[in-house]
């Protein structure tokens, strides 16, 4: 038998890579034969995991997918920083004193003990943690005493943070609050799904709707309590989940193609007072603008008034319960 043959590619608006199959085949060896540059099985399953390939319009994350002649797949323009990814960026400091460091967290970093000790050395520990997609104010204490200050801290809710999230279609109504309780549900692509049910930990996130475009709004949110994906389960299950949050999501409104859930941390408050803010990053500026928002005019709806408090006295015995366990340093509510 011969080769296979050649996949027809073209490059769309924005050097969107689009291929046509020519025969039945699974999607990894298809890309290895039809990408203009060669890649790694390895290097194409990244491209996968991040939501960067899309099979008759659909995003396909499984390598295995069967494809049949005519199908049509498409990549993301990101596809290539993807595949070949480079050296994380330095951290930007955006505040500093005796006791603590906030830093800028890039997309990408994951959140652990051993990658702190890495980047930031021995000296540096862990205050809270963000997914490791999504971006913005992360917190490390210097010392002992002021980890265990600042632990004290958040698990009282005198620590508060704003988000910013692009979500799917647009809310009814210009701002809310979601209230359930949060537990396990299910494991899916190896990571745990969370969803509020009857029993679970008590979960508050006001929201608060800034713009809105083509099937796609900018909010913003405040977890009032620190539970895992809180405000990726509320907003999933108020009707508008996070673009492209697909542990969240089967099918969106829109068709924007992102490689993260674009959700970014992007204020910090000590005792009702701004300490620290992280820009909107360039992806997340990109995706407003696809989606038709006004993004000179953002720093208007961004004054830096917190929200109403919306949490009781039980949350505060939750916090400390879990932090006695030793779980607040996994709490992810983005």
């Amino acid at each position: 038998m011969g080769p296979p043959p050649t996949p027809r590619f073209s490059r769309t608006a924005g050097w969107q890579v689009k291929l046509l199959v020519p025969s039945s085949q699974k999607l990894v060896p298809f890309l290895q034969c039809a990408l203009p540059e060669a890649c790694s099985g390895k290097m194409v399953r990244r491209l996968l995991e991040a939501n960067l390939c899309r099979v008759n319009g659909r995003v396909e994350r499984f390598g295995s997918a069967r494809l049949e002649r005519g199908d049509i797949v498409e990549l993301s323009p990101a596809w290539k920083s993807v595949a070949s990814p480079s050296v994380f960026p330095k951290f930007k400091t955006l505040y500093e004193d005796a006791d603590l460091i906030l830093v800028d967290k890039p997309v990408g970093w994951v959140c652990s003990e051993e990658n702190c000790r890495r980047t930031f050395g021995a000296h540096l520990k862990l205050v809270h943690r963000l997914d490791k997609d999504t971006t913005g104010v992360l917190a490390l204490a210097k010392t002992p005493k002021a980890l265990a200050g600042f632990t004290e801290l958040f698990a009282k809710r005198e620590v508060e943070k704003d988000y910013l999230a692009i979500v799917d279609g647009i809310p009814k109504e210009k701002e809310g609050i979601r209230e359930s309780h949060l537990m396990k549900k299910r494991v899916f692509e190896g990571q745990t799904i969370w969803g509020s049910g009857f029993k679970g930990l008590h979960a508050v996130t006001s929201w608060k709707m800034l713009s809105s475009g083509n099937n796609g709004s900018l909010l913003l949110c405040r977890p009032y309590t620190g539970r895992t994906h809180q405000i990726r389960v509320h907003l999933s299950e108020i009707g508008h989940p996070i673009l492209v949050d697909r542990q969240y999501a089967a099918r969106f409104r829109s068709a924007l193609f992102a490689a993260r859930p674009l959700l970014h941390a992007f204020r910090l408050f000590f005792g009702g007072a701004v300490v620290a803010e992280s820009p909107l990053p360039l992806d997340m500026r990109n995706a407003l603008f696809s989606l038709g928002m006004e993004v000179r005019h953002l720093r208007q709806f961004l004054g830096s008034k917190p929200h109403a408090d919306c949490g009781n006295d039980r949350d505060d015995e939750e916090d400390a319960e879990e932090i006695k366990q030793g779980s607040h340093f996994s709490h992810q509510p983005g």
